[in-house]
This record gives C-alpha cells, structure tokens and sequence, in this order.
C-alpha cells in the first residue's frame, strides 16, 4: 500500500474519518495502529525491527534525564547514538564496508574470507534512525523533556505520513501536536487535499513519465554525450517531482488530521549557490546535518581550515546516508568542494561579477548564478545515478565534454521522448513553473489558492486530478524510500 494508490486513499479516508469520531484521549491508539498497519503492507517482516528501535530509544531518553550529572548524560546519550548507529550500519553498510575490505585486501595481497550476506534493508530505516538520533541529542542538552507516554512516543517515532522519507520531525515539534485535541477544521481538510492532489500530480506526471526515460540512458551500454547530458538534467527533475511529491503528500495527509509537518523544499533549482541549494533541498536533513553533525565539529572551531573541515565531514556523512556505495561518497564529497570553494572564493566572484558589470543588472546576475547552480547540482547527480564508480566517472567525463553540448547532439537526444510523453513533460512543465512564479511573487501558493473563489480553486483542483487520471502512470516507487 503505497501513498500512489486507492487503497492508501481509502486507508486514509478511513482513520481521518475515525480520527474525529474518536475521543481525543484514544486518539493516539488509532495513529498508532495505522502507522503501524501502514509499515506492515510495505515491510511486515520488519516491523519487529521498528519496534525494538522506539522501545531502546524510548529508554535511552528516560535514562539520561534522570542523570544528575552531564557527564553521565553524555555517556548515555552516545550508548543510545551507538545502538542506533550500529543497527543502521549492519543492516544498511555491512555489505558495503565488507566488499570494501575485500577490494583492498586482494590489492595488498591480505587474506580476507569474510562472507557477503544477504541482508534486506528494513524500509524507512534511515529516517527513524536520524529522527531517533535527534531525539536522543536534544534530550540529552536538556532541548526536549524526556518522553513518558509510551504511546505518543510510539507514534511519534512511526506517525505514518511521514514514516517512509520524512520529514525529519523533531520531537519538540511534533510530539505537542499529538497531544494537542485537533477539531475538525474546513481549511486543514482543503489543504491537506490540494496538498495531496498536487503531489499526486507531480509524481505521476513527471516524476515516473521521466522515470523510465531516464532509466533507458543510464542502462545503456553505450549512450552518447548528449543522451547523459540531457537524462542527467531529466534526473534532477524527475528526483525533485518524485520527492518533493512524498513530501506534498506527506504534509497534506498529517494536515488532514490537524497536524503540521515541516516543509522539505523550497524550490531548489532556483539556488542561487550551493549554500542556497541545501537550504531549500530536503530541508529537514539539511538541518538536521546541521545541527548534529556540522555544529558539534565545528564548535570552539575558529580556523577556516577547521570549519572546511567540518563542512566536508558533514557532506560525506550526507553522502554515506544517501546510500551504502562509492559513488554516493564522492557525491557528497563533491556537494563538500563545492560548498568550501563556494566559501573561499566569494569575495573574488563577487569582484569577478561587478568587473563583467553583472552588478548592473542583478536579474541577469541572478539567473546567471541559478543556472551554474543547477548544472553544478546536475553534475554531481552523474554520482548520484550512475550504478558504479567506473561508469560514473565515465559519464562524468562525458557530461563535461564540450561536443556532448552540441545543438545536433541535443536534438538528436531528444528523440528518446516519443512524442506524446514530449508533450506532456512541455505542458506539466509548464504549470509546475507557473505554481513555483506564484510562490515566489505571492509568498505561498497555498494562500493564494485559498484566496480564490469556489469556481476557480475546484476547476484548478479537477485539472490536477482528470491530468493525472488520464496521461499519469504509477509503476515506480518513491526514489527516496530506498534510503
């Protein structure tokens, strides 16, 4: 039962249904039971797993605040990091540290007999862990009062919108909205459904019509300079339409029962830097990053060398949590050189800019640093896609060779979208731009939905949903889910 489904439609009509009959003090066992139903249609084998997790975590957090002394609490809090870190890691990198052990001891020459296993990576588990993780800090520096109803941690820990690929909650945000008595309330109900029907729209008309487009490229034995150039691009979006779409989906199902998840983007391909880009790109791991990795390396740090230091520690713990595999380190390594660069050679660029008489006319300047954005963004997602270190670096080469740009070898790419998927792309192309220029000249495209008269919000909602019934397909999973 994915989000992408009429069972999850249905699934999700029946607990917003029962969620406001019920009284409030039972509330938190319905949630509990369809978060918990929810993880068991996409992982049952796993749910034993996800309940050893809230159980540990929510011991660890009583322990520590009943320390008198920091030190203790300390302590305690890296236990509880540990046997969070270590399921994570055998579950997710065993394979990949083990394979990486094999390759060097048959360079060096060394013995080395340890098996490969076969292990499953239990779905979600890399959100709940970080989600764990944060709680266990904050209660631990005494942000957050250690949890002592079993039950709302529960759901805290596995609230089910948002359990797959986030947000990242923060139990300072989402645990008092549990406990708050939500009342059924006419503006949640219309925006959490255009929330849902925007990301339904998203992800079946851009995100899986791009898939197997994309797909086809990186697949290919031998594709051309100008198919990797092109599907690499085509990946940003469709990554974004796919992900963004979760998270739309997400945020309108808890809206629906009165709750507000964190936004997870805000229009990244319009960065105008890479620091800007990680300030609109999965928001809530960039925070998260941010304040529990970055901050803690960086402190008492006052050397540039040292914050560049912390910076590109922080980017490949982003890189090792995006996947258990080479190519997803040197991708975060490479977010990391961009970031130290970008930071080193600011005052250069900003006298570069004003030289060129960029300065002179700051809406060119502006989309000038948006597009360099973008295509560094682009690039660094050769990584990101490619199977293997040997192809990525091949592609990589490909991406960055100056024929690969050719107008005939672009034209010629295009060819890949057979005309009807080409037509679609250039219409949902465009009204996705049209919401993004309404966020970005009205402030939220959500406020001014609500500002429009009945006639007008239902025609743009019923475009949305006869778009994605008519020309939407649904054969692939949430990119995101994997992680």
């Amino acid at each position: 039962m994915t989000f992408i489904s009429i069972e999850f439609l249905l699934f999700l009509t029946l607990i917003v249904g029962t969620y406001y009959v019920v009284p409030h003090r039972y509330r938190w066992i319905l949630l509990l039971l369809a978060s918990y139903v929810f993880y068991a249609t996409l992982s049952v084998q796993f749910v034993p797993l996800l309940l050893i997790s809230t159980a540990f975590t929510y011991v660890i957090g009583i322990l520590i605040e009943k320390q008198e002394k920091k030190e203790q609490k300390k302590r305690l809090m890296w236990v509880g990091i540990s046997g969070l870190v270590f399921c994570l890691g055998w579950f997710k990198y065993f394979n990949f540290v083990n394979d990486s052990l094999r390759s060097f001891a048959a360079w060096s020459g060394f013995d080395y007999d340890v098996p490969y296993r076969e292990i499953v990576l239990p779905l979600a588990i890399s959100f709940y862990t970080f989600q764990a993780i944060s709680y266990v800090v904050d209660v631990s520096r005494g942000k957050q009062k250690a949890e002592r109803h079993y039950g709302y941690f529960s759901v805290y820990f596995a609230f089910f919108p948002q359990l797959v690929a986030g947000p990242i909650e923060r139990a300072k945000k989402l645990l008092p909205q549990l406990k708050t008595e939500q009342h059924l309330d006419y503006d949640n109900i219309s925006y959490g459904i255009q929330r849902i029907i925007w990301g339904f729209f998203k992800k079946t008309l851009i995100a899986d019509r791009l898939a197997p487009i994309v797909a086809s490229v990186f697949n290919s034995p031998d594709p051309t300079g100008s198919e990797i150039v092109l599907a690499t691009m085509l990946f940003s979006i469709q990554l974004f339409a796919d992900f963004s779409a979760y998270s739309d989906i997400a945020i309108g199902c808890a809206r629906l029962l009165g709750i507000r998840l964190s936004e997870n983007f805000k229009q990244p391909h319009f960065a105008v830097s890479i620091a800007d880009f990680w300030n609109r790109w999965h928001i809530t791991l960039s925070m998260w990053l941010r304040d529990y990795i970055f901050m803690p390396l960086a402190k008492g740090k006052k050397k540039r060398e040292q914050i560049y230091g912390a910076i590109l520690a922080t980017f490949l713990v982003s890189g090792i949590w995006h996947g258990a595999a080479w190519n997803f380190v040197l991708w975060g390594l490479i977010h990391g050189i961009y970031r130290v660069f970008g930071d080193h050679t600011k005052q250069q660029r900003e006298k570069m800019a004003s030289w060129v008489g960029f300065d002179r006319v700051p809406t060119l300047h502006r989309w000038w640093k948006i597009a360099i954005t973008f295509q560094l963004v682009c690039f660094s997602r050769v990584f990101f896609q490619s199977h293997s270190m040997a192809e990525a670096f091949s592609h990589a080469k490909l991406y960055v060779t100056p024929s690969s740009w050719a107008p005939s070898g672009m034209i010629q790419a295009i060819q890949m979208f057979s005309l009807l998927d080409l037509i679609i792309f250039l219409v949902v192309f465009v009204v996705v731009h049209l919401f993004q220029h309404i966020e970005r000249t009205r402030g939220s495209a959500w406020d001014w939905m609500a500002r429009q008269s009945a006639v007008t919000s239902v025609s743009i909602n019923l475009f949305l949903i006869v778009s994605a019934f008519l020309f939407g397909v649904s054969s692939q999973g949430f990119v995101y889910g994997g992680f």
